[in-house]
């Protein structure tokens, strides 16, 4: 097997086992490594590595990183001395393991990728914090000493937390750009938006309990998870509530296919080629899932018809029957709340593109590339030939300024070059 075909998330956790290694042959530990604190870190952690968040590409483990940084930053003494950053790596690498593991034993995926990176970040903030010398002292022994200011500790002991954290996000942006390519700047657009607050309420957690462990000794554990984890069931009921209102998406568009008014696929296959423009256009992804949802929509007004339009096609539909199917459209979606963002969206889906030239009128770029995307499937019926693609690329290009945005088919045009479907 050539190299090339290795995952890279494989190749990363092939090294995170070198480093664990490493660290259980340097670690010293033996009976008196067992304190009530460091017995419930390693159940902490255990548990952690069974409630992972998977935000857009990533998985994160917000339970099992604040107990093992809390671990790695606390003071603690092995045998009558601090241990050294391979023997706290030792009890955090085997707990990450074992927690493995049990997921795996439960039938559950385990990201190989993202636990190597979660732990090489830890293994970041245990060697800056208990091996890097400050003086006569390490970070940990400085942070805990009589005359050191606890606030000011505190923030250290978060900045060598944060660093962690870096690393760790660093190393599994890397592997989505191995894997998935992309830009730096898509890459750094997606970690501030959705995981900003994941991961500041996690590695903010880890310093506290190492702080709160010399008064409250094991029960600083569970006592600073709880934020950490009213957090996580917080994401968690996102998700699922999002989860649960892109399938009532789903099954609201597919109601004209199962009535016969609109022809099997014909929803999807426009909401892919609306994404596919967007995606050429370069427009934000908030709109881009904007353009997705009102593709998936734009046609449940066929319900309201007396009659199925030939072939389910509205591209040759009179204004007034266009009009009918906005209408009931909006009429329709508009009875769930979540959807009143999309409603002029999907209403001005049937307005020409003459009306803005000529007018003023705003028509939304949603509404636009939707009603290029329609047209499209309206005139190929789902055809994939390049002779089905010039055909609809000519048929558009008669209502180029007058239908249609001239930018949204050009954008179209660009999609099928690109993929070398259409030879211009």
């Amino acid at each position: 097997m050539r190299l090339r075909h290795v995952p890279p998330g494989l190749i990363l956790f092939t090294f995170t086992i070198l480093v664990g290694t490493c660290a259980a042959i340097r670690g010293e530990l033996d009976e008196t490594a067992l304190t009530p604190f460091v017995v419930v870190a390693i159940i902490a952690i255990i548990i952690g590595e069974q409630l992972p968040i998977r935000l857009a590409q990533r998985v994160l483990a917000p339970l099992t990183t604040a107990p093992a940084l809390g671990l790695v930053l606390a003071p603690l003494m092995f045998d009558g001395q601090a241990p050294s950053a391979a023997s706290v790596l030792v009890i955090v690498w085997l707990s990450m393991l074992v927690g493995a593991l049990v997921r795996r034993f439960r039938g559950r995926p385990v990201v190989e990728g993202s636990l190597g990176a979660r732990f090489l970040g830890l293994a970041v903030t245990a060697f800056l914090a208990r091996d890097v010398s400050l003086g006569d002292s390490t970070l940990v022994e400085w942070a805990f000493a009589d005359g050191t200011r606890r606030a000011v500790a505190a923030f250290a002991l978060l900045a060598v937390a944060a660093v962690g954290g870096l690393v760790e996000t660093v190393l599994e942006k890397l592997i989505i750009w191995l894997e998935e390519g992309g830009t730096l700047a898509e890459l750094v657009t997606d970690e501030f938006r959705p995981f900003a607050g994941v991961a500041a309420a996690s590695a903010s957690a880890g310093p506290l309990i190492a702080v709160a462990r010399p008064v409250l000794d094991w029960v600083a554990i569970p006592l600073l998870l709880l934020p950490v984890l009213m957090m996580y069931l917080a994401v968690q009921w996102v998700q699922d509530s999002r989860r649960d209102l892109e399938e009532s998406i789903a099954a609201m568009s597919r109601l004209p296919e199962i009535s016969g008014f609109s022809r099997t696929g014909h929803g999807r296959r426009v909401a892919d080629v609306a994404v596919r423009i967007a995606t050429v256009m370069d427009v934000d992804p908030q709109v881009c899932h904007r353009i997705e949802r009102t593709a998936l929509l734009h046609d449940v007004g066929h319900l309201g018809l007396p009659e199925p339009l030939p072939g389910g096609r509205t591209i040759h539909a009179s204004s007034r029957t266009q009009q009918r199917i906005a209408e009931t459209t909006v009429r329709i979606v508009g009875s769930a709340p979540m959807f009143e963002e999309l409603l002029p969206l999907l209403d001005q889906v049937r307005t020409p593109f003459r009306r803005s030239r000529e007018f003023g009128e705003h028509i939304p770029i949603e509404s636009r590339v939707v009603r290029v995307a329609n047209a499209w499937d309206d005139i190929t019926e789902g055809a994939r030939s390049p002779r089905a693609r010039q055909v609809a690329l000519e048929r558009l290009h008669l209502g180029l300024g007058y239908e249609y945005d001239p930018d949204v088919v050009a954008a179209l045009e660009q999609v099928f070059v690109d993929e070398g479907a259409l030879i211009i």
